[in-house]
């Protein structure tokens, strides 16, 4: 390691040991202030709206990406040729306000990357945005009249009472070894884990013992009721759309492109499969402007060789796609890497039968006269 490289880490290390005491200290007030606003809708005093059709919530208490867009499309799929499905987000980072139906002339920069990569997919369903998950469902239930309506990313979102909630917990960053933002990464206290009617631990090594599964359970310590399953992420083959016949060897040299809040296996996953020539990082959601471009452009132009690409995430891929500013040379050897949600220890079953019956009980439900 480089002189400068040790002096950075040094002081890297001396600022997060004098700061973190004060995080500490922030982290104990933000904590207690969700703690009494979770109360608050515990007690009543702040309303949850009810819907008279099933809503599956999906979400995390972790900030960054625990697993749970692929988790939103395994139930999507699970749903989607029965039912009159719509997804429901935020739309994080989008240049939109309010609520947006959205049509498939919107771009990533309307109404977000992971919805967008959802419409991408399910052209059949109902993909809206909406701040106010209220207002949302609302306009959804005006306009489009779906059977149910999935809800991402909306743990935190109380305002909204779905009839069934599913917490994903990332195998890597355990609720039990971290803290409420600021010191640590979560967005409210673990104690909000007792919201969830499933939780779903993701991103687990596809070798997850039975052994290490108990010990989990454990750790976790689910409420009576609460149903844990685990799974694995499943890297499929690399995508263009333009060049449906080509494909990609192990002599391709590759740039890594990736604006995701933990790209290393990703970086992994592509040094394993071709030659990795550079990585490319970008903050989570990252909008590529002009100076992205022109960098990503040269650094593809001097690798001397036809056998050439660069690969990014399916995420990262609905951003980019759509930039004015990408030359189209360089844009149509751009490769993406879809991911899909595998679960462990033959409990496929066991989980379809869970959303499916969930489903079918609150439409009955429903539809008897009170």
């Amino acid at each position: 390691m480089s002189g400068n490289k040790k002096a950075i880490n040094f002081l890297w290390k001396l600022t997060k040991r004098v700061l973190f005491p004060l995080l500490w200290l922030l982290s104990v007030i933000y904590g207690k202030i969700l703690l009494v606003r979770n109360k608050f809708f515990d007690w009543g005093w702040l309303k949850e709206n009810k819907y008279d059709l099933p809503v599956i919530s999906i979400g995390n208490i972790t900030v960054g990406g625990t697993g749970k867009t692929p988790l939103t499309e395994y139930v999507i799929r699970l749903l989607a040729d029965k039912y009159r499905v719509a997804l429901l987000s935020r739309g994080y980072k989008r240049k939109t306000k309010g609520v947006v139906i959205a049509t498939t002339n919107n771009t990533a920069e309307d109404i977000g990357d992971e919805p967008k990569q959802i419409q991408t997919k399910f052209p059949g369903i109902t993909v809206a945005v909406a701040e106010k998950r209220t207002e949302g469902i609302e306009r959804l239930l005006q306009e489009k009249q779906p059977e149910v309506i999935v809800l991402d990313d909306a743990f935190q979102h109380r305002y909204v009472k779905p009839g069934l909630s599913i917490l994903v917990i990332d195998h890597g960053r355990p609720l039990w070894s971290d803290y409420p933002f600021p010191a640590g990464r979560l967005r409210e206290p673990r104690s909000g884990q007792k919201r969830a009617d499933v939780i779903v631990i993701s991103k687990c090594p596809k070798n997850l013992s039975v052994a290490e599964k108990n010990r989990l359970t454990k750790k976790i310590s689910p409420d009576p009721g609460q149903q844990i399953f685990f799974s694995y992420v499943e890297y499929l083959p690399p995508v263009n759309p333009g060049k449906t016949g080509s494909r990609l060897n192990n002599e391709t040299k590759v740039i890594a492109l990736a604006g995701i809040a933990n790209p290393e296996p990703f970086f992994d996953l592509l040094s394993e499969k071709y030659h990795l020539k550079k990585k490319i990082t970008f903050p989570d959601h990252h909008a590529f402007n002009k100076e992205d471009c022109e960098h990503i452009e040269a650094l593809f132009q001097n690798i001397k060789t036809e056998n050439k690409a660069i690969i990014t995430t399916e995420k990262d891929f609905m951003r980019i796609k759509d930039i004015p500013c990408m030359n189209e040379e360089t844009r149509s050897h751009i490769w993406y890497i879809p991911v899909k949600i595998a679960f462990l220890f033959d409990e496929e079953k066991k989980f379809n039968l869970l959303i499916k019956n969930y489903v079918e009980k609150d439409k009955k439900n429903r539809s008897v006269p009170e």
